[in-house]
C-alpha cells in the first residue's frame, strides 16, 4: 500500500493547462519561423543588427523606437500591417502566446464555476477582463 495518496488535480487545472501549453507551444513556432526570416530577408523593417545593437548598449525603448526605421514609438498592434515580414511573425507569435490566457482563464472559470468555486472563477474571469483591456490597448504600455 502506498505511503502517501495521490492528489487529484482539478479539472479546471488540467483544462488551463492544456490550452497554455498548445498554444504557447503553436506560438513558439510562429516566433522561431518569425526570427529565422528576420534573420535571412535583405530588407527589413526592423534590422536585426539595429535592434541588437541598441538593446545591448543600454538604450531606452524610446531611443531604440526613434532610431529605427520606424520613427516613432509604435502604437497597439503595429506588426498587423506587416505580418508577413520576420518581424512581424515573430511579434504576432509574442502576442499569440499572451493571447493564450484568454481563453484558458474563460474555459477554467467555467469550470471552476461548475466545482462550486465561485469566488475563484470570479478571479479567473477579472484576471481575463484586465488581459483583455491590455490587449486591446484600454491600459497603455508604460514606454518612455
Amino acid at each position: 500500500m502506498a505511503k502517501f495518496k495521490r492528489t487529484l488535480i482539478p479539472l479546471s487545472g488540467i483544462v488551463y493547462g492544456e490550452i497554455i501549453y498548445w498554444t504557447t507551444i503553436s506560438s513558439a513556432i510562429v516566433v522561431l519561423f518569425g526570427t529565422i526570416k528576420t534573420f535571412i530577408e535583405p530588407h527589413s523593417a526592423l534590422p536585426p543588427a539595429y535592434m541588437l545593437n541598441a538593446v545591448l548598449s543600454g538604450e531606452s525603448v524610446t531611443n531604440i523606437w526613434m532610431g529605427s526605421p520606424m520613427g516613432a514609438v509604435p502604437n497597439g498592434h503595429w506588426y498587423l500591417s506587416i505580418l508577413s515580414s520576420g518581424e512581424g511573425m515573430t511579434t504576432a507569435g509574442l502576442a499569440l502566446g499572451v493571447f493564450s490566457i484568454i481563453p484558458g482563464t474563460f474555459i477554467s472559470s467555467f469550470f471552476l464555476w461548475r466545482s462550486n468555486n465561485r469566488f475563484f472563477a470570479r478571479l479567473a474571469l477579472a484576471a481575463a477582463f484586465i488581459t483583455i483591456t491590455s490587449m486591446v490597448g484600454v491600459i497603455p504600455l508604460p514606454i518612455g
